[in-house]
């Protein structure tokens, strides 16, 4: 009997440290006491597709990138601008602070840019292209092609820049399926051309996808690429992080996805640049983070679908909409500027509303004033999956509205096609909305910024 106890202990200590050892990239960060005011880091994140499915676990990916870049590498979160879901407009905007950032250092700035999120070729020139939140899989010109990013970057006047993409241009998506289902067919896109002082380290060769891990809530590129550096403590030569990241990738990837290959490729014209160092020193601390295990470990899904919700055991069907911050309203407040885009023109100020409400709850949004990113106030989308009873109630019988209203004269109507964009300012009490959800334990209180 004593045998067995031991035994079952012994089970269970080893898979409590296997447990521990999945968490660590996410929950033990390394912590460095040195700054580096000098680099500049663009994340772009985008999960949430108005018009193409989601990326899994794109959000998670740019959280703890970000994160990594101002605790591991010590990058002073001013010079940090993280979008989550980033549309065309938002990519030129942050390519403009990028530039004018770097003329103000006069070639002392170091740049590194990240993204995780779709990627599309055009089947005609088979030119790869980013594609913003807002673009179409069947239009690549409302992507934004690698050949004019490389070409923005590379003109940066920098020390060098670094370039992650985690995110593949062959028309698949992160997953098994295609982005574009009609297409059915995999295309080898054009590789950009790499110029300047400039690396580019992407997650998969031309015919390749870029695959999910499932079993850590990332990108598989951006799992790895954030393990060597916590296994370094945010110091480690880009020619090991290169090599090793490489490495870990191919060989785990046929492993968690069905037997398809994932081999990361690396781009540059600069000499030495495999002896560029991310950070000067490794950390000396080591920061624990809690992490909400149902963000991190649950697919992401489409929160504005518009399939019927036939009980209250799911979530409200909401429309199809985006939210924008328009700075600070009256104390305990945001003023949102909500867009819903329709078959008809006469959407109400009570569909304004809801979907202001359940944006800020679930989505969260950017801030057109300050470019800085506004979480969801339930701390997570899931939230409303794991609570879906309430919220459906809340939604569906005008609880919402004791919590925001439409600002008059605010609305406008823009046709686009044969669809129409309604959009209103509205004001959200977003304070009274959390003392009231917390009070009723909907909801935890707020966690910091990542």
């Amino acid at each position: 009997m004593r045998a067995r106890t031991l035994f079952i202990l012994l089970l269970s200590f080893v898979s409590l440290r296997g447990i521990l050892a999945a968490d660590e990239v996410d929950t033990r960060i390394p912590l460095t006491t040195v700054t580096d005011d000098k680099t500049f880091v663009l994340v772009l994140a985008n999960e949430h597709y108005k018009h193409v499915a989601p990326v899994l676990y794109a959000e998670n990916d740019g959280d703890l990138f970000a994160l990594y870049c101002q605790k591991a590498l010590g990058v002073p979160e001013k010079n940090i601008h993280h979008i989550t879901d980033a549309t065309k407009g938002d990519i030129d905007h942050e390519l403009k602070w990028l530039q004018a950032m770097t003329d103000a250092y006069k070639g002392e700035a170091r740049v590194i840019f990240y993204y995780s999120g779709h990627g599309m070729p055009d089947e005609a020139s088979r030119e790869a292209f980013l594609l913003p939140i807002d673009a179409y899989a069947t239009d690549p010109s409302s992507g934004y092609s690698t050949s004019r990013l490389y070409k923005t970057l590379s003109e940066l006047d920098t020390q060098g820049t670094i370039v992650f993409l985690d995110a593949c241009f062959s028309g698949a998506q992160r997953g098994s399926d295609m982005l574009v289902e009609a297409r059915g067919v995999v295309i080898k896109p054009k590789i950009a051309a790499v110029a300047g002082k400039m690396v580019v380290f992407s997650a998969a060769t031309g015919q390749e996808t870029a695959y999910p891990y499932r079993e850590k809530g990332h990108g598989l590129f951006t799992y790895f690429l954030l393990q060597k550096l916590q296994e370094k403590k945010g110091c480690v030569s880009l020619g090991e992080l290169v090599d090793d990241v490489t490495d870990r990738v191919s060989k785990t990837a046929p492993a968690v996805n069905d037997g398809k290959s994932q081999t990361p490729t690396v781009a540059s014209v600069v000499e030495g640049w495999r002896s560029w160092m991310t950070a000067e020193e490794p950390a000396k601390r080591t920061e624990r983070r809690v992490v909400n295990k149902a963000k991190v470990n649950t697919p992401a899904t489409p929160v504005n679908s518009n399939v019927a919700s036939p009980s209250n055991a799911a979530p409200f069907p909401m429309e199809e909409y985006t939210l924008e911050g328009e700075g600070t309203g009256l104390q305990g407040t945001y003023l949102v500027t909500t867009s819903i885009t329709s078959d008809k023109n006469n959407v109400t100020d009570e569909q304004l509303l809801r979907c202001a409400i359940h944006g800020v709850l679930f989505r969260g949004f950017n801030s057109t004033v300050n470019r800085q990113r506004q979480r969801p106030l339930a701390g997570s989308a899931n939230v409303e999956t794991q609570q879906a009873a309430f919220f459906y109630d809340f939604f569906a019988n005008g609880a919402f509205k004791n919590y925001g209203q439409v600002v008059p004269d605010t609305r406008t109507v823009v046709r686009i096609g044969k669809q129409f964009r309604v959009t209103s300012t509205v004001t959200v009490s977003k304070e009274q909305l959390r003392k009231d959800l917390q009070q009723k334990g909907i909801i935890q209180g707020l966690s910091g910024r990542f």
